[in-house]
C-alpha cells in the first residue's frame, strides 16, 4: 500500500481501563502505513499491559515524558517530537478511530495541511450519544466558520507539522485543542473537513471536561482565549475573519457554560454540545 506515513500520537495518563480499546482501533486501521507513539505520563508499563491484552505490533512505539502528571499538552508535545512523520494524528487513550479513518484521509494530506473529521460522541461505555460535524458535504472551512461546524473538541484533526509548526500550550490546563487550532490557522487559511464520524470521542463521567468545577475551569480558559484574540495574540492568515469567527463562537460557548453548569447540577444526562447548538441556533449563528 502506497501513501504517506502517518504518526498517531497518544498521551497516556491513568488510562489502564481504556487504552487497549484505543490502541486496537489503531491496529484495525484499513490503512497500514502508520506508527503509534504512546507518550507515557504516569510511569505505567503500558507495553506490558498491551502485550497482556494480546496487542503487540511493531508499529507501536513508546516514549516517556520523564515525569508523572506533567499534563496532556506536554505528553502530546513529547509524542510529536518522537514521531517519525510530519503527518500527525491525535488519538487520546480513551477515544477510538473508525477503521477507515486513515485510509480516507491519507490521499488528501499532500494538498491539505489541516484536516478535520466528524465526531461520534459516546458515553463511557461507548454507547452513542450524538454526532458533531457530520452535516453537509466535504469542504474547506475558513477560520471564520470552523468552530461553528466543529462545535465540540478538536483532537480529531490530522495535520502536517512541516507546514503547520504548532505545539500544545503546556501552561493551559484544558481546551488545549482549541488553542492548537487557533495556532494552525496562523499558518493556513483553510481546514479540509470530512463530514463523517471517523473519531469516537468518549465522554467520561469524571475527566478534565466533566466532574466537579469543570465549568469554572472551562469558563476561565475561554476568557483567557478571548483575551488573546482581542489583543491579537494569534497572527492569523485571515486576521479579521478568524478573530470575528472565533470570538463570536467563544462568547456563545462561554454563555452556554453558565447555563450548562446549572443544568448538569440537576441531571448528568445533559450534553454541553446540545445546549451550545441550541444557543447558536437561537442566536442565528449556527451552520454558516
Amino acid at each position: 500500500m502506497s501513501g504517506p506515513f502517518i504518526s498517531i500520537v497518544m498521551p497516556a495518563f491513568r488510562c489502564r481501563d481504556t487504552i487497549a480499546e484505543s490502541v486496537q482501533s489503531a491496529i484495525k486501521q484499513t490503512y497500514a502505513r502508520w506508527e503509534l507513539v504512546i507518550s507515557i505520563d504516569d510511569g505505567e508499563d503500558y507495553e506490558l499491559l498491551l502485550a497482556d491484552a494480546g496487542l503487540k505490533d511493531q508499529r507501536i512505539r513508546f516514549t516517556h515524558t520523564g515525569g508523572v502528571g506533567t499534563g496532556s499538552s506536554n505528553a502530546r508535545n513529547v509524542g510529536v517530537a518522537a514521531a517519525q512523520s510530519d503527518f500527525i494524528a491525535v488519538l487520546d487513550a480513551d477515544d477510538l478511530f473508525i477503521s477507515e479513518k486513515l485510509e480516507l484521509i491519507a490521499p488528501l494530506l499532500a494538498t491539505h495541511p489541516l484536516i478535520s473529521t466528524g465526531l461520534q460522541i459516546t458515553d463511557a461505555n461507548l454507547a452513542p450519544l450524538r454526532q458533531v460535524g457530520t452535516k453537509g458535504a466535504q469542504r474547506e472551512l475558513g477560520a471564520d466558520i470552523y468552530k461553528f461546524i466543529n462545535i465540540s473538541m478538536d483532537s480529531m484533526i490530522i495535520y502536517d507539522r512541516s507546514r503547520l509548526p504548532i505545539a500544545y500550550d503546556v501552561n493551559q490546563p484544558c481546551l488545549v485543542d482549541m488553542d492548537l487550532i487557533f495556532k494552525a490557522f496562523c499558518h493556513t487559511a483553510k481546514c479540509l473537513h470530512i463530514p463523517a464520524p471517523l473519531h469516537l470521542y468518549r465522554k467520561q463521567a469524571v475527566s478534565i471536561s466533566n466532574g466537579p468545577a469543570a465549568a469554572d475551569k472551562f469558563a476561565h480558559i475561554k476568557r483567557t482565549l478571548l483575551s488573546r484574540l482581542e489583543t491579537n495574540h494569534y497572527d492569523f492568515v485571515d486576521s479579521a475573519a478568524a478573530r470575528k469567527g472565533f470570538e463570536t463562537f467563544l462568547r456563545a460557548s462561554l454563555k452556554t457554560e453558565l447555563a450548562f453548569a446549572a443544568q448538569s447540577a440537576k441531571s448528568s444526562s445533559f450534553l454541553f454540545e446540545d445546549l451550545l447548538e441550541a444557543h447558536l441556533k437561537k442566536e442565528r449563528i449556527f451552520e454558516r
